[in-house]
């Protein structure tokens, strides 16, 4: 399966990978199927990149209260 989203033009994506496979592990334990979890994971990394927040210098964070639409 392939999950695209539109590519976000960025230097703050420090800690990406770590927060996708963390939502995908949550994901699963709350009881999603593999499936399920990596689309959710996939909407939110996109959200946590697609709204940043700017501390420090550098590569910043993604932001991990960011605000998915589907969570509506």
């Amino acid at each position: 399966r392939w999950y695209e989203t539109p590519r976000i033009d960025t230097k703050d994506t420090h800690g990406t990978g770590c927060t996708f496979s963390a939502c995908i592990a949550a994901e699963l334990a709350k009881g999603k199927t593999v499936e399920q979890a990596v689309k959710i994971g996939k909407a939110y990394i996109q959200a946590a990149i697609s709204q940043p927040i700017f501390v420090g210098n550098g590569h910043g964070p993604t932001n991990h209260w960011a605000y998915r639409e589907s969570q509506q």
